[in-house]
This record gives C-alpha cells, structure tokens and sequence, in this order.
C-alpha cells in the first residue's frame, strides 16, 4: 500500500507515489509553514491561538478567518497529490491536528528510532553499524534548514544535529575494527558537507585516509580544516587535530633521509612493562603477522577471551559498573602478561588476548593470575569473568 513520505531532514518535502511537493513549488510561505508546524507537532492538537500567533504576529486583521482559508487551501494542495478520500489535518473545533487516515512516514521520527535501536550494546556490532548506516542515511541535512531561522526551529534542529554527530561518533567507533574506512571518509564527508567546521568530522576523516595509506590527501585535508578554522574563528586546530596531524599524518606524507627519524617515531616508552594494548583493528594485523610466523616457525600461540557477566551469566546492564569493572579488568590484564602479549577490548564486556609462543597449559597460567588479581572487584560487586581459550599451531 502507498505511503505519504515527509522529509524534515534538510529540504521539506511531502511525497505520494511518484508526486512530490517542495517548498520550490510556489505556494504561500505561511501554509507551508503550517504544515511544517503541525507536523513537528504532530503528536498533539495545536490550538487554534497558537497557530495565530505563529503566523500572524504582526496582529493582522481577522487572523481566525485567515487561518481558516489557509487550512482550506492547504487541504486542498496536499489532495493534489493524495486520493481523493484522504484526510490530513483534522480540525476539533478551536484546535488542528495532523493525523492522516493513511499510512505515513516521516524521516526525522524514523531517524530517531533507528539511533535508539543502534545504541543498544547487547546488540552485535554488525547489526548496531547496519542500524547507525540506515539512519545516517535519512539524514539529508538539518531539521528543516530553510527554516533554522525560526525561534521554534532552533531548539528542534540542535537537538537533531547533536543526535546525528552523537551517531556519527559511534557509528565510525564501530567501523574502525572492521576495517571499513571507504564508509568512514562517505559518512564523514557528507557530515562536513552539512557543518564544514565539525573538527570530529574532520579528525575521523583524515584518520581513515590515513589508514588507507593515503597520506598525501590525509594531508591535504588537514591543511584545508586548519585554513577554514583560521578563517572562520581566527582559532588554530585543536590540539587533538594537531597531534594526529603530527603522529600519524605528517612522518608518513614527507619522505625521511634518516632512518633514525623513522626508528624514533616507531618505538614506545621503554619503561613500559606488562601487555601491550592496542585498537582492535591494529590487534587484527598484529595476530595475522603472528599467524603466519606461527605458520613458519611451527610455533604456537593462543588466543584468550575474558567476559563479563553478572552472577547468573546475563549480561551487565548498569552501564556505570561495567565500565568499572572493564577498566578494573583491564589493569588485571595489562599487569599480568608478558611484555610480547597483546590485548585489545573486543566488545562492550570483552577483552581478546593474544599469546604468542605459549600453549594451553600457558594460558591456564595467566588466567589465574588475572582472576587471583580480580576476585576482590568480583566479589565485592557480584561480577564474573568468564574466560575461554584456543591454541593455534604446533599442537593446538
């Protein structure tokens, strides 16, 4: 069955099948705006009163006459595209409403509903990302942008716009591990299309191309953000921006005569002891590289899984004591394994161990030291770790 599709995101639309009306058509500036209004306020009659002064605030003669020929004429411009039987905006006696007797869908409630549901972390990361991917996609531009202007606009659209980079923001942390960098520089580019100031647009944009090794765009585009701050703010990047820019874009886009420059940028603090943590993505390429030396060599190596649970097994809903208890258990980790184990955080309850040159009865080994170090935390607020293990190569 045919749907009535509204668009409140970037330019107002109403569409029917394969008829549309834009505020391009030209129509009075006042019906459109009813029925912009009585759309974003849709779950409610509005009185009559408050569409007078909505619309009519330089006290026109007879705005109740005026307001009745404008719901006229507008019931009349949406039955160019509707069936004849359609009805859209009710009237119950001094108040309006728009409630059609048709299905109908519109963008920004859609919008909504679709980030709700992504930001669930009991969901899998693939079916979050799907979720953000849907609902970034209805995100043509802000909420109602011809009309930012409008003092009843204004808080409607910086609540979706906070929405949309809150989304944005966890939609590239999801990205990352997987390796989807291509949709990351896609999301973030049209986000620097809507607000070209966005520095976090900017910060994970040239992340990704700096992953792809593209260094020299990577470049480019710091280059373009910084000129725009100065021009626009008289304000240098900040210094997130710069310090991406010179740990990771900077060495790699000029060419190095020094090896001992290169060497220099590659190590790390020398008084770091314990496992070394990294991003799951670099975890990827870490195991990969031990894969095939294990492969080789006729070495092994073990992969370990730490979780979170509560005492019956379910997961941690209270978001306060997971992070504890992640943060806890991540000290546990990091201080227990040898300085060439690598771990990374897996999920929102989960980390992922990586052991090279040990075995099962190895791991067995740094599981209870980890739980020896963990039990007070556990027992103290009813938390459990469960762990698990595989042995890759050699015997495993």
């Amino acid at each position: 069955m045919p749907t009535l599709e509204i668009t409140m995101l970037g330019e107002f639309s109403v569409s029917y099948r394969d008829k549309t009306l834009t505020e391009k058509d030209r129509r009075s500036a006042k019906m459109w705006m009813l029925l912009e209004y009585l759309i974003a306020h849709r779950e409610r009659e509005v009185a009559q009163n408050e569409l007078i002064e909505l619309l009519w605030s330089d006290n026109s003669r007879n705005p109740a006459s005026a307001l009745k020929t404008l719901i006229h004429r507008l019931r009349a411009v949406l039955l160019e595209i509707l069936p004849e039987n359609a009805e859209v905006i009710i009237n119950n006696g001094s108040s309006y409403r728009f409630l059609p007797n048709i299905e109908y869908t519109v963008d920004s409630g859609e919008f909504v509903r679709l980030t709700k549901l992504a930001d669930n972390e009991l969901l899998s990361r693939t079916r979050r990302a799907n979720l953000y991917k849907r609902a970034l996609e209805l995100y043509r531009g802000d909420y109602l942008n011809t009309k930012a202007g409008e003092i009843w606009v204004m808080p409607v659209s910086v609540y979706f716009h906070t929405l949309y980079t809150s989304a944005v923001e966890k939609y590239v942390k999801l990205l990352f591990p997987m390796g989807k960098f291509v949709e990351i520089c896609k999301v973030c580019e049209h986000g620097i299309i809507i607000n070209p100031t966005d520095e976090k647009m900017h910060i994970h944009l040239i992340r990704a191309m700096a992953a792809m090794g593209e260094y020299s765009q990577a470049a480019k585009q710091y280059e373009y953000i910084k000129a725009l701050l100065l021009e626009q703010f008289g304000a240098p990047p900040s210094s997130r921006l710069e310090e991406l820019y010179e740990t990771t874009v900077k060495p790699r886009n000029e060419a190095q005569t020094s090896l001992d420059v290169v060497i220099g940028d590659l190590s790390e603090n020398s008084d770091l002891n314990g496992g070394y943590y990294c991003e799951y993505e670099v975890f990827k390429y870490i195991y990969r590289a031990n894969c095939r030396e294990s492969a080789r060599n006729k070495r092994s190596l073990v992969i370990c899984l730490f979780t979170l649970t509560d005492l019956s097994g379910a997961a941690l809903e209270e978001q306060k004591l997971l992070s504890k208890a992640m943060s806890k258990l991540a000290d546990c980790i990091g201080g227990s394994l040898r300085m060439s184990d690598v771990y990374t955080r897996f999920s929102r309850c989960q980390y992922l161990l990586m052991l090279p040159d040990a075995d099962i009865d190895a791991s067995d080994g740094i599981k209870n030291r980890i739980l020896g170090k963990f039990r007070r935390f556990q027992q103290k607020n009813n938390v459990t770790a469960a762990f698990s293990s595989h042995q890759i190569g050699s015997d495993g």
